[in-house]
């Protein structure tokens, strides 16, 4: 089994190592790429979002914003000093509503791995946050000052792969329920499956959750290889491409995407309904890459 380092810093595959490795997943992603949605109009009084994930103690440029999301990982190896200088710099910039949930290298903001001494929970507690908002498996509504409101859930969970914060078992679903219903913007620190993952590394759980609540928004990281952004349209197509994926391939799964596909190119070009966001900052061999923040509006 691959190390957790990786797994998360290893370099995208170029296409023909894809279709080596999995033929009818290459071809079933080709199919879904090619079906363009359209983007969603924004609503009346759009809101600009401004998304970072997987800084790493790293200072990207960040855009300008109505808010701030940081999808987890601020830091390497999750000590005190390094959560507070980032949780510092967060604080520095100037947008006016800042929303941080952890990532699996947060060590001290996970509870679970609080030791006998409780040292280390007497160091989170010492954590000043200023007026970021830090969510862990819970819900915030943002009043906009253009009056508009937002309703986001924020998770730090992904699986796992290594000793590391926030994770669960591959096999668990703990997504289920959990999410409530009428979210406008959901943020994980693990992606679903099939989506900016590398296309294996992401949560089916947290997939099949994607697809009850539908927000407007999804902002996750953790693959930094992933990086990027995606729109779901949650049809046919997309779930005959997500059956392939989960399948790790087959004829008869390709041929399905193929179907669905060839129908969806002949019905008229509809809005998309979600839109996803892999904004991991670091990537590369030895996470060398820097990549700048990406600012989406809702």
């Amino acid at each position: 089994m691959s190390t957790l380092h990786e797994l998360l810093h290893r370099q995208r595959p170029g296409p023909w190592q894809e279709f080596r490795a999995r033929p009818c997943v290459f071809l079933a992603k080709m199919l879904y790429g090619w079906y363009e949605p359209i983007p969603a109009t924004p609503l009346a009084k759009p809101i600009a979002v401004v998304c970072i994930s997987d800084t790493h103690n790293t200072r990207p440029d960040v855009h300008d914003g109505d808010i701030l999301i940081h999808a987890g990982d601020l830091t390497q190896s999750g000590s005190f000093q390094e959560l507070q200088d980032s949780i510092t710099w967060l604080r520095s910039l100037p947008h006016p509503t800042k929303i941080v949930i952890a990532g699996n290298h947060d060590l001290l903001l996970d509870s679970a791995r609080d030791d006998v001494s409780h040292q280390t929970a007497s160091e989170r507690t010492q954590i000043d946050w200023g007026d970021i908002i830090y969510l862990e498996n819970e819900e915030v509504t943002i009043y906009c000052p253009n009056g508009r409101q937002l309703r986001v859930y924020g998770s730090p969970y992904s699986c796992r792969h290594g000793n590391w914060a926030f994770q669960y078992p591959r096999n668990q679903d703990v997504w289920a329920g959990s999410i409530p219903d009428g979210i406008d913007v959901l943020i994980t620190h693990g992606p679903p499956l099939a989506h900016l993952d590398l296309l294996k590394y992401g949560c089916p759980y947290l997939l099949q959750s994607l697809w009850r609540i539908r927000p407007r928004l999804h902002v996750f990281g953790h693959i930094h290889e992933g990086s990027g952004t995606e729109l779901m349209l949650f049809n046919r197509l997309q779930e005959a491409y997500e059956g392939t994926v989960a399948a790790g391939g087959g004829l008869k799964n390709l041929l399905f995407t193929a179907w669905e596909f060839a129908k969806e190119v002949l019905r008229p070009a509809v809005e998309a309904k979600c839109l996803l966001v892999n904004p991991a900052i670091v990537g590369g061999l030895r996470d060398n890459e820097r990549r700048q923040s990406i600012k989406v509006f809702i």
